[in-house]
């Protein structure tokens, strides 16, 4: 007989003497609560450890012994402490105390009590029972069967949730292992369990300080493939966690850092591993396109106007309907989203549907963007959605409004449909991000529109000045015709119609963020002329414009999205530059503009971008083009070598290597493409000596020596980021029409060791030799306003 057997059978021996005689032959004596002579709170006790005597007495002993029934009653007390939201003096006489000040809540001291004593395996004893070796060939509890241990697992359950809210460390101890995640994973259609699973499974991932791989999960193609409607759905917020890479990183800011663990040998992608696993599900993105944009959207009544009356309609509706039949009504929230209120079941269907569309646009920028994009557009994602967005309401034509709560400005906009609108104008961009299936976004009539726009009289392209200059780039790739069925159905596509709404929204609105976005991302990549005169014949120029110079009130989020999207009008189009420049036809108006370009230099900078490369294209076009922009005061302000200087002396000097971000990493590529423009023109060693001068003063210290040395550590970085094997830089070259070879010369030209050659910095920064003498020139010293950084189109 083991010491093992003899411990669990003798050790608890009603017989005294049997106790004694088996702590003597296994040498393991009591070490429990449990083994208190009774319940009572003797002198000393704190007040969790009485409240855990009876409840540790009845899961300790019935754990694999005799009258296990017994352990529900220790679960129900167990739980009923847990919850606990008052000081309690003696749990068991029911004698309460208020709470005071900072005095910590008697369920947490509980919690943390019972997690000490080894609570925590105890449970999880009881709730893996029968479950089978969860590594190697898990087995799921029936949905029929023994009630007894269905509640009892329910209850276990229960308790772990609870356990995890009132106790940090719970949630970190029960993911020490998978064997608790493999446990919620498989019971995810469970009709009693998937509810607590899912909480679980939640809790788990938002302790662990690294992303769950789902591989390490034994058959959960399976699981997701069987996981239908609500419960998909709900599921969305945990898939969301292990396929978003924010979490794969330790810095979450930082490129610099980011970079540095990429490179190391012990990193895994374990998002693209995760991403990978769940496109090979049979038909999940189907249950989830059609999950997102199923109709019809509730609640919408006709004749009212604003989008929260129809809320409150609804509610007042229902209400009145259980008062008049005397109990509460209970309904489904949706396919497969169980039994709930009427009012709880329109928040869960909103809840799981912002879920669903966050899902999809993660999927969309993941390694597999390209396969993901195509089989969207198959499922006829687009249409969906256009359906869909017919049943929002939006400000701009939404009536009058509610009196907002207090606290609230009074231009909020806070609705349970907010996040759904802001998820599903994200999921457009992702979905347009350098997609071939970006023309699936217009109806057919208006693709016909598009083929009757005339090419431009020359070709949006960089002319090659050498060997290093891709002479395919010279010709200007045809759209893809898309297929009529995939597109959008009626006069205005999905595309117009966010168009219609950004022009009629306020100022102030939240969702101009995301619907500047959406069209940002509809234009970005290779050049389309045509693209760009459908949306400049929609007055979307001439309203970007104005916006940004009229109104005295704006917000950081949506200046920056507005001159992104201006970047990408003006791009090598030359009728959009005349019309900025005829809309900023005086004085007043064009130093408004250029003052919130200059001040808001990280949110301007594409537009800058966009600009200086319209501005040298337009000047080798010559003709017309030329003398544009030798005659235009705005075109003035990107076309002069001066101007060129100061921009790059501005966006340098408020960079740093080790505080690149994914939003201001774009401030250093727009800098390298003045700095290759001017390599273009064999006026690099020029531009560099100018940067060198600019910073002197009177006493002859050259500021710009330190300027040019943070430049240079700056395209260091540049080489180890983009240089990558990797790395995908075609994004590069279809918004500059510069081909990535020349990128990287110039860029290996200014970053060269070798002091001899005039266009190496270290020629101008080396402490050995004399720098060259200064030119003079005329222009003040740079003051930057730096601002908060946002969201850029450059790959990163």
């Amino acid at each position: 007989m083991s010491a093992k057997h003899l411990h669990r059978t003798k050790f608890r021996s009603p017989n005294l003497l049997a106790r004694l005689t088996t702590v003597t032959m296994t040498g393991q004596g009591p070490s429990s609560l449990s083994f208190l002579p009774d319940d009572r709170q003797h002198q000393g006790m704190e007040t969790e450890t009485v409240a855990l005597l009876p409840v540790l007495r009845r899961l300790e002993v019935m754990v694999g012994g005799e009258g296990a029934a017994n352990s529900l009653s220790g679960l129900r007390l167990l739980l009923e402490h847990l919850s606990l939201r008052v000081v309690q003096a003696n749990p068991m006489l029911g004698v309460q105390e208020e709470m005071e000040g900072n005095q910590q809540p008697l369920s947490e001291k509980i919690g943390a009590k019972f997690v000490s004593e080894g609570g925590l395996q105890l449970v999880l004893a009881l709730l893996m029972a029968g479950s089978g070796n969860l590594e190697t060939n898990p087995r799921q509890m029936g949905d029929t069967g023994d009630t007894g241990n269905t509640r009892l697992k329910q209850l276990a359950m229960d308790v772990l949730c609870q356990l995890c809210l009132v106790n940090k460390t719970a949630p970190e101890l029960l993911g020490e292992t998978d064997e608790l995640l493999i446990f919620c994973f498989h019971h995810l259609n469970h009709p009693t369990l998937y509810e607590k699973c899912c909480l679980m499974i939640e809790h788990i991932l938002m302790a662990r300080s690294t992303t769950l791989n789902l591989c390490a999960i034994p058959h959960l193609q399976k699981v997701l493939a069987s996981l239908e409607g609500g419960r998909l759905a709900s599921f969305c917020k945990l898939l969301a966690v292990t396929v978003s890479d924010l979490d794969i990183f330790e810095n979450k800011s930082s490129l610099y850092q980011q970079n540095l663990q990429k490179r190391a040998s012990s990193f895994i992608p374990v998002r693209d591993i995760n991403q990978e696993l769940i496109l090979s599900v049979p038909d999940l993105l189907s249950k989830l396109v059609e999950h997102a944009s199923r109709l019809p959207y509730n609640p919408r009544y006709a004749s009212t106007p604003a989008e929260i009356d129809h809320w409150m309609r609804f509610i007042d509706d229902h209400i009145s309907d259980e008062i008049a039949m005397g109990e509460p009504l209970q309904m489904e929230s949706y396919p497969g989203g169980g039994l709930t209120d009427p009012s709880n079941s329109l928040v869960n269907d909103l809840v799981d549907r912002v879920e669903v569309l966050y899902v999809l646009g993660l999927l969309l920028v993941g390694k597999h963007r390209k396969q993901v994009q195509k089989e969207l557009a198959d499922l006829q994602l687009i249409p969906k959605l256009s359906n869909l967005f017919d049943s929002f309401i939006w400000r701009s034509n939404g009536g009058r409004q509610r009196t907002r709560l207090p606290g609230h400005y009074p231009g909020c906009e806070c609705s349970p449909e907010v996040a759904l609108k802001i998820q599903f104008l994200r999921l457009v961009h992702s979905f347009c991000d350098h997609s071939d299936y970006k023309h699936l976004l217009m109806s057919r009539c208006e693709w016909d529109e598009l083929g009757r726009i005339p090419p431009p009289p020359t070709p949006a392209v960089v002319k090659p000045s050498s060997s290093l200059m891709d002479p395919a780039l010279s010709a200007p790739t045809p759209p893809v015709t898309p297929d009529s069925n995939l597109m959008c159905r009626g006069t205005q596509g999905l595309l117009t119609k966010i168009v219609e709404v950004l022009k009629k929204e306020p100022t102030t609105s939240t969702f101009r963020f995301w619907l500047c976005r959406a069209v940002e991302s509809y234009l970005r990549g290779g050049t389309s002329y045509s693209d760009q005169i459908f949306l400049l014949r929609r007055g979307l120029l001439q309203h970007i414009t104005a916006s940004l110079i009229q109104t005295e009130v704006r917000q950081k989020e949506t200046i920056q999205s507005s001159f992104d999207l201006l970047g990408e009008m003006v791009k090598f189009n030359f009728d959009a530059c005349k019309q900025m420049d005829s809309i900023l036809n005086s004085e007043s108006k064009l130093k408004k503009g250029m003052i919130m370009v200059n001040n808001n230099l990280i949110d301007s900078n594409m537009f800058i971008r966009a600009m200086v490369l319209a501005c040298d294209h337009f000047m080798q076009a010559g003709g017309e083009m030329a003398e544009f922009v030798t005659n235009s005061r705005l075109m003035k302000h990107f076309r002069e070598f001066d101007k060129h200087v100061q921009f790059v002396v501005q966006l340098v000097s408020i960079l740093n290597v080790t505080d690149l971000t994914q939003e201001n990493v774009s401030c250093l590529n727009t800098s390298l493409v003045i700095l290759m423009l001017a390599a273009r023109q064999e006026r690099l060693p020029d531009m560099i000596l100018r940067l060198l001068d600019y910073g002197e003063d009177p006493s002859g210290f050259r500021a710009g020596k330190s300027l040019l040395k943070n430049l240079k550590k700056l395209l260091e970085f540049w080489q180890e980021h983009y240089l990558h094997k990797d790395k995908d830089c075609s994004t590069l070259e279809k918004s500059s029409l510069i081909p990535f070879t020349f990128w990287k010369d110039t860029v290996g030209q200014l970053v060269s060791e070798d002091h001899t050659q005039p266009t190496a910095i270290i020629h101008y920064i080396q402490d050995l030799h004399s720098a060259p003498f200064s030119r003079s020139h005329t222009g003040g010293r740079y003051s930057q306003d730096q601002g908060v950084e946002m969201d850029t189109e450059d790959p990163v």
